[in-house]
């Protein structure tokens, strides 16, 4: 049964390292990603507004930051990855937060410049959605034994990985993923249940910055193994940049400076 459609929104969230660079990160946005309707943006900040973007407080979600402040406290006063975590739940959550949102959006990461027209609904295999497959990252066993905890069923069903700075998400599968994952730890709710089964922080001490889950890696994987009939794999080409590439891409619009890619990730930590 196939639930996608041609038209998607974007949701893009926008951090304390990403303000003063999203207008730019937007223009291309609004050039190269084919057939969405609106833009929406998650803003640190409750103050900023953004013209032709629909703004969403974070106070609309079930949880704040000071929740997952408060699970990996317990652990030696663990603090360094809680914006991390706090970010894959707002990804999860906002299908059901933001009231106008299209059943189908596109998650796209505040550090990523599309960088040539792309399609995220395919129009040639009855409107399935276009997964990428990235090669650029080791594949992370902490991530998979974080979904296996989540539930015995979700486990790793491609080879690659799905972290790719974007994903296709749809409102029916990320519910069916939170059903099944209340019903497995009897109905606490999902975003507890997704802190409360990071176990990387036990291994490590309080000033290491470990990753120990995954929302791309585990909404991929569902949608492989639960709905592949509705989604599509595709190669797009990539590559992580450094801050200093910035200014130059700021100057053209893109690609003319890298015509061998499909986009990039302008990195805070290179």
């Amino acid at each position: 049964m196939f639930l996608y459609k041609t038209m998607f929104d974007i949701v893009i969230l926008v951090g304390p390292n990403d303000i003063d660079n999203i207008e730019t990160q937007l223009a291309h946005c609004r050039r190269n990603i084919i057939g969405f309707r609106q833009i929406y943006i998650i803003c640190y900040d409750p103050t900023v507004s953004i013209d032709g973007c629909i703004m969403v407080q974070e106070s609309k979600f079930p949880f704040r930051m000071s929740d997952v402040a408060e699970v990996f406290a317990r652990y030696d006063g663990k603090n360094n990855r809680n914006g991390w975590y706090y970010q894959q739940l707002l990804k999860l959550y906002c299908g059901f937060v933001i009231a106008d949102l299209l059943d189908q959006f596109l998650i796209v990461d505040a550090d990523v410049y599309f960088l040539k027209p792309i399609e995220f609904i395919s129009r040639h295999a009855n409107g399935r959605a276009l997964f990428n497959i990235s090669d650029n990252y080791d594949v992370h066993r902490p991530y998979f034994t974080h979904m296996e905890k989540m539930h015995p069923e979700f486990k790793k069903h491609v080879a690659g990985s799905g972290i790719c700075h974007h994903m296709m998400f749809h409102k029916t599968y990320v519910k069916e993923m939170f059903d099944m994952v209340e019903r497995h730890h009897h109905s606490m709710p999902f975003w507890k249940i997704f802190l409360e089964m990071v176990e990387e922080h036990v291994k490590y001490p309080a000033y290491a910055i470990e990753s120990g889950a995954s929302e791309y890696e585990m909404y991929l994987n569902f949608m492989i193994y639960y709905h592949s009939d509705v989604i599509s794999i595709r190669k797009l080409k990539w590559e992580d940049k450094p801050k200093s590439f910035f200014d130059e891409l700021k100057s053209t619009e893109g690609s003319t400076i890298h015509p061998s890619v499909d986009y990039i990730s302008i990195c805070h930590w290179m």
